[in-house]
């Protein structure tokens, strides 16, 4: 009988003080939610910048090359025009092979030329450049329907006139155009300003006796 009453009072004494510890967590764990939440976060990891950046790290003197073969050595950096998009070579052909009436604008022209290239034109309306619709209206000169190779940013240039300047956003890889202050003296027809010099040159002949 004794044996039973101690058995009881200690299973008694047991779960009183696991129902204590228990209350006593609860209660930190409202105390401190945090701490129940870290056991079950999940860490993300987080972005990091690449390093070396051919953009900001680039050395001009430094060309990286392969070895292939005994002879040859092939230069495995990226080209100037796979790095700045505007200074890739173009090459337009807006003729074709049958002679077709000479119908196209400006707008087609500069689309023409920035197909592939990874870049787009901006539209000619909204709050950009207000004359944008004026000039994307013009008939394309016939002089336009065939060039290249040439870099792109001289061939958006060229299609565009002297009026207007090239902008592009690299975010959304957009060209675009806005007028310029002032048409450059040589666009309109005035020669430039030539600076002549006077050299004298003295000439000493030798005669030997």
């Amino acid at each position: 009988m004794k044996k039973f009453l101690l058995t009881t009072f200690a299973l008694v004494v047991l779960s009183g003080c696991a129902h204590k510890q228990q209350t006593a967590d609860e209660q930190q764990a409202l105390e401190n939610p945090n701490i129940q939440q870290g056991q079950h976060q999940v860490l993300q990891p987080e972005d990091r910048i690449v390093r070396p950046d051919i953009y900001t790290d680039y050395q001009p003197e430094r060309t990286e090359v392969l070895r292939e073969g005994r002879y040859t050595l092939i230069n495995f950096s990226p080209e100037e025009g796979q790095k700045y998009l505007l200074d890739q070579s173009v090459t337009v052909n807006m003729l074709g092979k049958k002679k077709r009436a000479l119908t196209a604008t400006v707008e087609q022209g500069l689309r023409t030329t920035l197909k592939d290239t990874g870049l787009s034109l901006c539209h000619g309306f909204g709050q950009n450049e207000p004359t944008l619709s004026t000039l994307y209206s013009r008939p394309l000169p016939k002089v336009h329907y065939q060039f290249g190779p040439m870099a792109l940013r001289d061939a958006l240039q060229m299609l565009a006139g002297p009026a207007y300047e090239i902008t592009i956003n690299d975010v959304s890889r957009t060209v675009c155009f806005k007028l310029r202050p002032a048409v450059p003296e040589r666009a309109t027809g005035e020669k430039p300003k030539v600076e002549t010099t006077t050299t004298t040159t003295t000439t000493t002949e030798i005669i030997e006796e």
